[in-house]
Protein backbone atom coordinates (compact mmCIF):
# COMPACT_ATOMS: atom_id res chain seq x y z
CA UNK A 1 0.00 0.00 0.00
CA UNK A 2 1.61 3.44 -1.31
CA UNK A 3 0.49 6.54 0.08
CA UNK A 4 1.10 9.70 -1.73
CA UNK A 5 -0.49 12.94 -0.97
CA UNK A 6 0.60 16.91 -0.26
CA UNK A 7 -1.64 19.96 -0.17
CA UNK A 8 -2.56 21.86 -3.75
CA UNK A 9 -4.48 25.06 -5.32
CA UNK A 10 -5.14 25.16 -8.79
CA UNK A 11 -8.15 22.42 -9.17
CA UNK A 12 -9.27 23.00 -12.34
CA UNK A 13 -6.01 21.78 -13.39
CA UNK A 14 -6.27 19.12 -10.94
CA UNK A 15 -9.47 18.02 -12.29
CA UNK A 16 -7.97 18.05 -16.31
CA UNK A 17 -5.78 15.83 -14.73
CA UNK A 18 -7.93 13.21 -13.08
CA UNK A 19 -10.02 12.84 -16.45
CA UNK A 20 -7.40 12.40 -18.79
CA UNK A 21 -8.95 8.86 -20.13
CA UNK A 22 -6.01 9.02 -22.31
CA UNK A 23 -3.07 8.21 -20.33
CA UNK A 24 -5.60 6.06 -18.51
CA UNK A 25 -7.47 2.58 -19.92
CA UNK A 26 -10.95 3.83 -17.51
CA UNK A 27 -11.54 7.10 -15.58
CA UNK A 28 -14.54 6.58 -12.95
CA UNK A 29 -16.08 9.42 -10.79
CA UNK A 30 -17.05 6.80 -8.27
CA UNK A 31 -18.28 9.79 -5.46
CA UNK A 32 -18.81 13.60 -5.18
CA UNK A 33 -19.82 14.60 -1.22
CA UNK A 34 -20.16 18.10 -0.37
CA UNK A 35 -20.55 19.57 -3.58
CA UNK A 36 -24.01 20.59 -5.82
CA UNK A 37 -22.45 19.96 -9.56
CA UNK A 38 -22.24 16.41 -10.45
CA UNK A 39 -18.51 16.73 -12.39
CA UNK A 40 -15.03 17.20 -10.63
CA UNK A 41 -14.86 20.71 -12.54
CA UNK A 42 -18.24 22.48 -10.96
CA UNK A 43 -17.05 20.32 -7.72
CA UNK A 44 -13.63 22.19 -7.30
CA UNK A 45 -14.91 25.35 -8.29
CA UNK A 46 -16.84 25.67 -5.49
CA UNK A 47 -14.42 24.44 -2.97
CA UNK A 48 -12.23 27.28 -4.56
CA UNK A 49 -15.24 29.90 -4.08
CA UNK A 50 -15.67 28.60 -0.75
CA UNK A 51 -11.76 29.12 0.25
CA UNK A 52 -11.61 31.98 -1.27
CA UNK A 53 -13.28 33.66 1.97
CA UNK A 54 -9.94 32.26 3.51
CA UNK A 55 -6.44 33.31 3.52
CA UNK A 56 -5.82 29.55 1.90
CA UNK A 57 -4.13 29.40 -1.05
CA UNK A 58 -3.75 25.06 -1.39
CA UNK A 59 -7.16 24.53 -0.31
CA UNK A 60 -7.07 21.19 -1.54
CA UNK A 61 -5.52 17.73 -0.19
CA UNK A 62 -4.61 15.25 -2.98
CA UNK A 63 -4.06 11.60 -2.09
CA UNK A 64 -3.33 8.65 -4.32
CA UNK A 65 -3.77 5.26 -2.96
CA UNK A 66 -1.63 2.61 -5.00
CA UNK A 67 -2.29 -0.94 -3.40
CA UNK A 68 0.20 -3.64 -4.46
CA UNK A 69 -3.13 -6.26 -5.40
CA UNK A 70 -6.40 -5.48 -6.46
CA UNK A 71 -8.37 -4.20 -3.49
CA UNK A 72 -12.72 -4.39 -3.11
CA UNK A 73 -14.82 -0.83 -3.21
CA UNK A 74 -15.40 -1.96 0.53
CA UNK A 75 -11.69 -2.18 1.18
CA UNK A 76 -10.84 1.35 -0.21
CA UNK A 77 -13.78 2.60 1.83
CA UNK A 78 -12.32 1.55 5.08
CA UNK A 79 -8.98 2.88 3.84
CA UNK A 80 -10.19 6.39 2.73
CA UNK A 81 -12.10 6.25 6.34
CA UNK A 82 -8.87 5.95 7.86
CA UNK A 83 -6.67 8.22 6.60
CA UNK A 84 -9.13 10.73 6.54
CA UNK A 85 -9.95 10.50 10.32
CA UNK A 86 -5.82 10.56 10.63
CA UNK A 87 -5.10 13.40 8.85
CA UNK A 88 -8.51 15.54 10.51
CA UNK A 89 -10.20 15.61 7.45
CA UNK A 90 -13.17 13.38 8.11
CA UNK A 91 -16.72 15.22 6.85
CA UNK A 92 -15.18 17.27 4.64
CA UNK A 93 -16.13 17.81 0.84
CA UNK A 94 -14.55 15.08 -1.19
CA UNK A 95 -14.55 13.44 -4.74
CA UNK A 96 -13.20 10.25 -5.35
CA UNK A 97 -11.99 8.75 -8.73
CA UNK A 98 -11.08 5.00 -9.89
CA UNK A 99 -8.40 5.07 -12.73
CA UNK A 100 -7.28 2.02 -14.50
CA UNK A 101 -3.58 2.33 -15.67
CA UNK A 102 -1.50 -0.66 -17.85
CA UNK A 103 1.78 -1.36 -15.95
CA UNK A 104 4.97 -2.03 -17.13
CA UNK A 105 3.45 -5.48 -18.44
CA UNK A 106 0.21 -3.70 -20.03
CA UNK A 107 -2.02 -5.53 -17.32
CA UNK A 108 -4.64 -2.79 -15.78
CA UNK A 109 -3.92 -2.28 -12.76
CA UNK A 110 -6.75 -0.31 -10.43
CA UNK A 111 -5.85 2.86 -8.28
CA UNK A 112 -7.91 5.73 -6.42
CA UNK A 113 -7.74 9.58 -6.35
CA UNK A 114 -8.84 10.86 -3.35
CA UNK A 115 -9.40 15.12 -3.37
CA UNK A 116 -10.60 16.47 -0.34
CA UNK A 117 -11.51 20.43 0.70
CA UNK A 118 -9.64 21.40 3.18
CA UNK A 119 -11.98 24.59 4.10
CA UNK A 120 -13.55 24.02 7.34
CA UNK A 121 -16.97 26.21 6.40
CA UNK A 122 -18.03 26.50 9.93
CA UNK A 123 -14.94 28.22 11.25
CA UNK A 124 -13.96 29.34 7.69
CA UNK A 125 -10.41 28.04 7.83
CA UNK A 126 -8.14 25.80 6.52
CA UNK A 127 -7.59 22.76 8.51
CA UNK A 128 -3.89 22.61 9.51
CA UNK A 129 -2.05 19.16 8.27
CA UNK A 130 1.34 18.76 10.17
CA UNK A 131 3.38 15.92 9.65
CA UNK A 132 1.30 14.53 7.21
CA UNK A 133 3.57 12.22 5.20
CA UNK A 134 4.73 10.20 8.60
CA UNK A 135 0.60 10.11 9.51
CA UNK A 136 0.26 8.50 5.91
CA UNK A 137 3.19 6.23 6.01
CA UNK A 138 1.71 5.01 9.36
CA UNK A 139 -1.90 4.79 7.44
CA UNK A 140 -0.24 2.64 4.89
CA UNK A 141 1.58 0.29 7.33
CA UNK A 142 -2.07 -0.15 9.78
CA UNK A 143 -3.52 -0.63 6.15
CA UNK A 144 -1.29 -3.11 5.13
CA UNK A 145 -1.75 -5.21 7.94
CA UNK A 146 -5.64 -4.94 7.84
CA UNK A 147 -6.09 -6.50 3.99
CA UNK A 148 -2.59 -8.86 4.23
CA UNK A 149 -0.82 -6.71 1.52
CA UNK A 150 2.85 -6.96 0.90
CA UNK A 151 5.41 -4.07 2.58
CA UNK A 152 7.63 -2.40 0.07
CA UNK A 153 11.20 -2.16 1.64
CA UNK A 154 10.60 1.62 2.54
CA UNK A 155 7.61 1.33 5.26
CA UNK A 156 9.22 -2.00 6.58
CA UNK A 157 11.93 -0.22 7.77
CA UNK A 158 9.69 2.69 8.80
CA UNK A 159 7.34 0.27 10.65
CA UNK A 160 10.73 -1.06 12.84
CA UNK A 161 11.36 2.98 13.60
CA UNK A 162 14.37 3.27 11.73
CA UNK A 163 13.82 6.84 10.16
CA UNK A 164 17.07 7.46 9.72
CA UNK A 165 17.58 5.19 6.65
CA UNK A 166 18.91 6.80 3.65
CA UNK A 167 16.10 5.75 0.54
CA UNK A 168 18.13 4.52 -2.37
CA UNK A 169 15.36 6.26 -4.44
CA UNK A 170 13.38 9.13 -5.27
CA UNK A 171 9.87 9.64 -4.41
CA UNK A 172 9.01 11.65 -7.73
CA UNK A 173 6.44 14.07 -7.38
CA UNK A 174 3.47 14.97 -9.92
CA UNK A 175 6.34 17.58 -12.03
CA UNK A 176 8.97 15.25 -12.10
CA UNK A 177 6.70 12.32 -13.28
CA UNK A 178 5.64 14.64 -16.16
CA UNK A 179 9.13 15.88 -16.69
CA UNK A 180 9.86 11.89 -16.77
CA UNK A 181 7.47 11.29 -19.80
CA UNK A 182 8.83 14.05 -21.75
CA UNK A 183 12.19 13.50 -21.28
CA UNK A 184 12.64 9.71 -21.42
CA UNK A 185 14.94 10.35 -18.11
CA UNK A 186 13.91 8.66 -14.61
CA UNK A 187 14.76 11.13 -11.50
CA UNK A 188 16.74 8.15 -10.31
CA UNK A 189 18.88 8.21 -13.22
CA UNK A 190 19.00 11.88 -13.41
CA UNK A 191 20.26 11.68 -9.86
CA UNK A 192 22.87 9.17 -10.52
CA UNK A 193 24.33 11.37 -13.68
CA UNK A 194 24.38 14.24 -11.24
CA UNK A 195 25.87 13.03 -8.44
CA UNK A 196 28.61 11.05 -10.43
CA UNK A 197 29.41 14.59 -12.24
CA UNK A 198 29.76 16.04 -8.41
CA UNK A 199 31.90 13.39 -7.08
CA UNK A 200 34.14 13.37 -9.52
CA UNK A 201 34.91 16.69 -9.73
CA UNK A 202 37.68 18.52 -7.47
CA UNK A 203 36.39 22.03 -8.17
CA UNK A 204 33.52 23.67 -8.89
CA UNK A 205 34.91 24.71 -12.12
CA UNK A 206 35.33 21.20 -13.10
CA UNK A 207 31.70 20.35 -11.82
CA UNK A 208 30.26 22.87 -14.04
CA UNK A 209 32.03 21.17 -16.70
CA UNK A 210 30.94 17.85 -16.10
CA UNK A 211 27.46 19.03 -15.82
CA UNK A 212 28.07 20.70 -19.06
CA UNK A 213 29.27 18.20 -20.68
CA UNK A 214 26.04 16.13 -19.69
CA UNK A 215 23.94 18.66 -21.43
CA UNK A 216 23.10 20.46 -17.93
CA UNK A 217 23.34 23.87 -17.20
CA UNK A 218 23.95 25.17 -13.88
CA UNK A 219 22.13 28.67 -12.85
CA UNK A 220 21.29 30.57 -9.74
CA UNK A 221 17.46 29.71 -8.62
CA UNK A 222 14.48 32.10 -7.76
CA UNK A 223 14.40 30.72 -4.62
CA UNK A 224 17.64 28.24 -4.54
CA UNK A 225 21.26 29.14 -4.55
CA UNK A 226 21.92 26.15 -7.00
CA UNK A 227 19.69 24.96 -9.79
CA UNK A 228 20.35 22.67 -12.86
CA UNK A 229 18.38 23.40 -16.31
CA UNK A 230 18.72 20.27 -18.13
CA UNK A 231 18.10 20.09 -22.37
CA UNK A 232 14.27 19.60 -22.47
CA UNK A 233 14.37 23.49 -19.77
CA UNK A 234 13.10 22.11 -17.25
CA UNK A 235 14.23 23.14 -13.79
CA UNK A 236 16.01 20.73 -10.91
CA UNK A 237 17.00 21.62 -7.51
CA UNK A 238 20.85 20.55 -7.77
CA UNK A 239 20.80 19.56 -3.91
CA UNK A 240 17.91 16.88 -4.62
CA UNK A 241 19.75 15.26 -7.40
CA UNK A 242 22.87 14.40 -5.46
CA UNK A 243 22.84 11.80 -3.57
CA UNK A 244 24.36 11.20 -0.44
CA UNK A 245 25.92 15.15 0.27
CA UNK A 246 24.48 17.21 2.59
CA UNK A 247 23.07 20.95 1.21
CA UNK A 248 26.14 22.89 3.19
CA UNK A 249 28.35 20.62 1.92
CA UNK A 250 28.02 21.00 -1.99
CA UNK A 251 27.47 25.20 -1.09
CA UNK A 252 30.77 25.24 0.43
CA UNK A 253 32.43 23.14 -2.63
CA UNK A 254 30.59 25.35 -4.41
CA UNK A 255 31.56 28.59 -2.88
CA UNK A 256 33.92 29.52 -5.42
CA UNK A 257 31.52 30.06 -7.68
CA UNK A 258 30.18 33.87 -7.33
CA UNK A 259 26.01 33.49 -8.16
CA UNK A 260 25.72 36.55 -9.63
CA UNK A 261 28.06 35.15 -12.56
CA UNK A 262 25.81 32.19 -12.49
CA UNK A 263 22.91 32.76 -15.44
CA UNK A 264 19.58 32.79 -14.11
CA UNK A 265 16.74 30.25 -15.02
CA UNK A 266 15.58 32.31 -17.85
CA UNK A 267 18.87 32.89 -19.52
CA UNK A 268 19.76 29.50 -18.73
CA UNK A 269 17.39 28.40 -20.79
CA UNK A 270 17.87 30.52 -23.52
CA UNK A 271 21.77 28.76 -23.58
CA UNK A 272 19.91 25.54 -23.71
CA UNK A 273 17.87 26.40 -26.87
CA UNK A 274 20.95 27.88 -28.05
CA UNK A 275 23.11 24.75 -27.94
CA UNK A 276 20.53 22.61 -29.32
CA UNK A 277 20.36 24.78 -32.76
CA UNK A 278 23.71 24.76 -32.76
CA UNK A 279 23.99 20.88 -32.25
CA UNK A 280 20.97 20.64 -34.89
CA UNK A 281 23.35 22.47 -37.33
CA UNK A 282 25.82 20.36 -37.05
CA UNK A 283 24.67 17.03 -37.20
CA UNK A 284 22.55 18.41 -40.61
CA UNK A 285 19.99 16.43 -42.09
CA UNK A 286 22.20 13.52 -41.95
CA UNK A 287 21.20 11.40 -39.24
CA UNK A 288 21.96 7.97 -39.64
CA UNK A 289 19.73 6.98 -36.52
CA UNK A 290 16.58 8.51 -38.71
CA UNK A 291 13.59 6.38 -38.85
CA UNK A 292 11.16 5.73 -41.53
CA UNK A 293 9.29 9.01 -42.26
CA UNK A 294 6.59 7.95 -43.90
CA UNK A 295 5.95 5.09 -41.06
CA UNK A 296 6.20 7.69 -38.08
CA UNK A 297 3.50 9.66 -39.85
CA UNK A 298 1.46 6.98 -40.25
CA UNK A 299 1.82 5.71 -37.15
CA UNK A 300 0.74 9.66 -35.55
CA UNK A 301 -1.94 9.07 -38.14
CA UNK A 302 -3.45 6.43 -36.64
CA UNK A 303 -2.73 8.03 -32.88
CA UNK A 304 -4.98 10.78 -33.96
CA UNK A 305 -7.80 9.38 -35.41
CA UNK A 306 -8.20 7.00 -32.19
CA UNK A 307 -7.94 10.12 -30.18
CA UNK A 308 -10.81 12.27 -32.27
CA UNK A 309 -13.07 9.05 -32.27
CA UNK A 310 -12.50 9.23 -28.39
CA UNK A 311 -13.39 13.05 -28.42
CA UNK A 312 -16.07 12.65 -30.79
CA UNK A 313 -17.78 9.76 -28.32
CA UNK A 314 -17.75 12.57 -25.26
CA UNK A 315 -18.54 15.30 -27.45
CA UNK A 316 -21.98 13.44 -28.59
CA UNK A 317 -22.42 12.08 -25.09
CA UNK A 318 -21.96 16.27 -24.55
CA UNK A 319 -24.47 17.24 -27.22
CA UNK A 320 -27.24 14.43 -26.16
CA UNK A 321 -26.92 16.44 -22.93
CA UNK A 322 -27.14 19.81 -23.96
CA UNK A 323 -29.74 19.06 -26.72
CA UNK A 324 -32.00 17.47 -23.48
CA UNK A 325 -31.45 20.43 -21.65
CA UNK A 326 -32.68 23.03 -24.84
CA UNK A 327 -35.97 20.52 -24.88
CA UNK A 328 -36.78 20.32 -21.69
CA UNK A 329 -36.67 24.04 -21.00
CA UNK A 330 -38.92 24.77 -24.12
CA UNK A 331 -41.08 22.43 -22.59
CA UNK A 332 -41.10 23.88 -19.43
CA UNK A 333 -41.39 27.76 -20.88
CA UNK A 334 -44.07 26.18 -22.97
CA UNK A 335 -46.01 24.38 -20.08
CA UNK A 336 -45.77 28.44 -18.06
CA UNK A 337 -47.33 30.02 -20.57
CA UNK A 338 -49.95 27.40 -20.73
CA UNK A 339 -50.55 27.41 -17.10
CA UNK A 340 -50.50 31.28 -16.73
CA UNK A 341 -52.55 32.04 -20.16
CA UNK A 342 -55.33 29.05 -17.98
CA UNK A 343 -55.15 31.12 -15.41
CA UNK A 344 -56.04 34.85 -17.39
CA UNK A 345 -58.93 33.19 -18.35
CA UNK A 346 -60.26 32.08 -14.77
CA UNK A 347 -63.19 34.97 -13.25
CA UNK A 348 -60.92 34.96 -9.78
CA UNK A 349 -57.76 36.19 -12.30
CA UNK A 350 -60.17 38.70 -13.72
CA UNK A 351 -61.53 39.78 -10.08
CA UNK A 352 -57.94 40.10 -8.79
CA UNK A 353 -56.96 41.43 -11.47
CA UNK A 354 -59.80 44.66 -11.21
CA UNK A 355 -58.51 45.04 -7.39
CA UNK A 356 -55.54 45.52 -8.10
CA UNK A 357 -56.32 48.46 -10.90
CA UNK A 358 -58.60 49.53 -8.50
CA UNK A 359 -55.57 50.10 -5.93
CA UNK A 360 -52.94 51.24 -8.17
CA UNK A 361 -55.90 54.05 -9.26
CA UNK A 362 -56.62 55.07 -5.80
CA UNK A 363 -53.67 57.19 -4.37
CA UNK A 364 -55.32 56.65 -1.07
CA UNK A 365 -55.30 52.85 -1.46
CA UNK A 366 -52.44 52.77 -3.21
CA UNK A 367 -50.31 54.67 -0.48
CA UNK A 368 -51.96 52.10 2.24
CA UNK A 369 -52.23 48.60 -0.07
CA UNK A 370 -49.84 48.57 -2.22
CA UNK A 371 -46.57 47.19 0.63
CA UNK A 372 -49.20 44.00 1.12
CA UNK A 373 -50.08 43.87 -2.68
CA UNK A 374 -46.55 43.43 -3.26
CA UNK A 375 -45.78 40.88 -0.19
CA UNK A 376 -49.06 38.82 -0.88
CA UNK A 377 -48.67 38.64 -4.68
CA UNK A 378 -52.11 39.98 -4.85
CA UNK A 379 -51.36 41.58 -8.09
CA UNK A 380 -51.32 37.97 -10.86
CA UNK A 381 -49.60 40.11 -13.65
CA UNK A 382 -46.75 40.97 -11.02
CA UNK A 383 -46.71 37.22 -9.98
CA UNK A 384 -46.64 35.80 -13.60
CA UNK A 385 -43.68 38.39 -14.31
CA UNK A 386 -41.98 37.02 -11.22
CA UNK A 387 -42.42 33.44 -12.07
CA UNK A 388 -40.73 33.81 -15.66
CA UNK A 389 -37.62 36.02 -14.52
CA UNK A 390 -37.24 33.02 -12.07
CA UNK A 391 -37.72 30.29 -14.93
CA UNK A 392 -35.19 32.31 -17.18
CA UNK A 393 -32.50 32.70 -14.15
CA UNK A 394 -32.68 28.96 -13.49
CA UNK A 395 -32.00 27.99 -17.60
CA UNK A 396 -29.59 30.39 -17.52
CA UNK A 397 -27.62 29.19 -14.11
CA UNK A 398 -28.10 25.66 -16.57
CA UNK A 399 -26.50 27.04 -19.74
CA UNK A 400 -23.86 27.91 -17.39
CA UNK A 401 -22.78 24.91 -16.41
CA UNK A 402 -23.33 23.18 -19.75
CA UNK A 403 -20.52 26.02 -21.41
CA UNK A 404 -18.57 25.43 -18.22
CA UNK A 405 -18.44 21.34 -19.07
CA UNK A 406 -17.89 22.57 -22.99
CA UNK A 407 -14.62 24.69 -21.91
CA UNK A 408 -13.50 21.70 -19.23
CA UNK A 409 -14.45 19.25 -21.83
CA UNK A 410 -11.73 21.15 -24.17
CA UNK A 411 -8.92 21.54 -22.11
CA UNK A 412 -9.45 17.74 -21.21
CA UNK A 413 -8.83 17.04 -25.20
CA UNK A 414 -5.60 19.23 -24.74
CA UNK A 415 -4.31 17.47 -22.44
CA UNK A 416 -4.99 13.87 -23.93
CA UNK A 417 -3.20 15.58 -26.75
CA UNK A 418 -0.29 16.80 -25.75
CA UNK A 419 -0.35 13.17 -23.48
CA UNK A 420 -0.45 11.45 -26.95
CA UNK A 421 2.64 14.17 -28.00
CA UNK A 422 4.48 12.76 -25.26
CA UNK A 423 3.93 8.80 -25.99
CA UNK A 424 4.65 9.44 -29.45
CA UNK A 425 7.94 10.86 -28.86
CA UNK A 426 8.77 8.52 -26.55
CA UNK A 427 8.13 5.70 -28.96
CA UNK A 428 10.00 7.33 -31.76
CA UNK A 429 13.00 7.65 -29.22
CA UNK A 430 12.93 4.26 -28.93
CA UNK A 431 12.38 3.22 -32.06
CA UNK A 432 16.13 5.48 -32.80
CA UNK A 433 17.72 3.91 -30.04
CA UNK A 434 16.46 0.30 -31.70
CA UNK A 435 17.55 1.16 -34.64
CA UNK A 436 20.95 2.02 -34.24
CA UNK A 437 21.51 -0.95 -31.95
CA UNK A 438 20.06 -3.43 -34.64
CA UNK A 439 21.84 -1.61 -37.19
CA UNK A 440 25.27 -2.21 -34.99
CA UNK A 441 24.73 -5.19 -33.97
CA UNK A 442 23.73 -6.44 -37.49
CA UNK A 443 27.41 -4.73 -38.53
CA UNK A 444 29.28 -7.10 -35.76
CA UNK A 445 27.07 -9.67 -37.14
CA UNK A 446 27.90 -9.75 -40.72
CA UNK A 447 31.55 -8.86 -40.06
CA UNK A 448 32.13 -12.14 -37.60
CA UNK A 449 30.15 -13.80 -40.85
CA UNK A 450 32.42 -12.56 -43.04
CA UNK A 451 35.59 -13.64 -41.18
CA UNK A 452 34.12 -16.82 -40.22
CA UNK A 453 33.08 -17.89 -43.89
CA UNK A 454 36.42 -19.71 -44.58
CA UNK A 455 38.35 -21.37 -41.99
CA UNK A 456 42.45 -21.35 -43.89
CA UNK A 457 45.10 -23.66 -42.20
CA UNK A 458 48.16 -22.26 -41.32
CA UNK A 459 50.24 -21.69 -44.73
CA UNK A 460 47.12 -22.05 -46.79
CA UNK A 461 46.45 -18.53 -47.22
CA UNK A 462 49.24 -17.21 -48.52
CA UNK A 463 49.35 -20.09 -50.97
CA UNK A 464 45.63 -19.48 -52.08
CA UNK A 465 46.90 -16.10 -52.57
CA UNK A 466 50.16 -16.69 -54.62
CA UNK A 467 48.40 -18.74 -56.84
CA UNK A 468 44.78 -16.74 -57.06
CA UNK A 469 47.13 -13.63 -57.88
CA UNK A 470 49.97 -15.41 -59.96
CA UNK A 471 52.65 -14.74 -58.47
CA UNK A 472 55.69 -16.59 -57.99
CA UNK A 473 58.66 -15.95 -55.19
CA UNK A 474 62.28 -15.53 -56.03
CA UNK A 475 62.42 -11.69 -57.53
CA UNK A 476 63.77 -8.91 -54.73
CA UNK A 477 61.79 -4.91 -54.82
CA UNK A 478 63.74 -1.98 -55.18
CA UNK A 479 61.96 1.22 -53.84
CA UNK A 480 63.55 4.67 -55.20
CA UNK A 481 63.78 6.38 -51.96
CA UNK A 482 65.30 9.26 -53.78
CA UNK A 483 62.12 10.27 -55.14
CA UNK A 484 60.44 10.01 -52.03
CA UNK A 485 57.33 8.23 -53.88
CA UNK A 486 57.30 5.36 -51.40
CA UNK A 487 54.43 4.11 -54.15
CA UNK A 488 56.51 3.80 -56.81
CA UNK A 489 58.53 0.72 -57.12
CA UNK A 490 60.35 -1.39 -60.14
CA UNK A 491 61.45 -5.12 -60.00
CA UNK A 492 64.62 -5.14 -60.11
CA UNK A 493 67.43 -7.90 -60.31
CA UNK A 494 69.42 -9.01 -57.61
CA UNK A 495 71.98 -6.37 -56.17
CA UNK A 496 74.95 -8.26 -57.38
CA UNK A 497 74.29 -8.01 -60.95
CA UNK A 498 73.43 -4.04 -60.85
CA UNK A 499 76.64 -2.42 -62.38
CA UNK A 500 77.33 0.95 -63.56
CA UNK A 501 75.06 4.24 -62.70
CA UNK A 502 72.84 1.58 -61.31
CA UNK A 503 75.05 0.59 -58.85
CA UNK A 504 74.88 4.14 -57.05
CA UNK A 505 71.24 4.11 -56.15
CA UNK A 506 70.11 3.25 -52.85
CA UNK A 507 68.14 -0.04 -52.29
CA UNK A 508 66.00 -1.58 -49.99
CA UNK A 509 66.15 -5.58 -50.32
CA UNK A 510 63.15 -6.92 -49.11
CA UNK A 511 61.20 -10.27 -50.34
CA UNK A 512 58.82 -10.14 -52.84
CA UNK A 513 56.90 -11.61 -55.78
CA UNK A 514 56.77 -11.07 -59.54
CA UNK A 515 54.59 -12.24 -62.17
CA UNK A 516 55.46 -15.28 -64.14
Amino acid sequence: MILKGGQRGNGSDLAVHLMNSYDNERVEIAEIHGAVADDLFGAFAEFEAVASGTKASKYLYSLSINPPSPLTREQYGEAIALIEEWLGLAGQPRAVVFHVKPDGQGIGREHCHVVWSRIDVDRMKAVHLSHDRSRLMDCAVQLARKFGLELPPGLKAWEEKSRTFEKDKLDPTLAEKAQAEKSGITPDDRRAAITQAYEQSDTAEAFRAALSAQGYVLARGDRRAFVVVDEQCDVHSLTRYVKGHKAKDIRAKLAAIDLDDLPDVDTAKELVRERQRNQSQQQGEGDSGHVDDGAMVRRREKYARELQLQHEKRRAALRGQTQELLIRQQQERMALHAAQAKEKSGLFFRARRAVADLIGKTPALRSILAPLQKMTGLDPLERHKREGEALVRRHEREKRVVDRKERFLARIEQREALAMERKFTAMERDDRALLLENSGTHHQVHHDETSQRRVFERGNLQVEFNDAGEFVEGSERSVDEDDGDMGRASIIPDQDEVSGPDKKRRTRRMRSFKRD
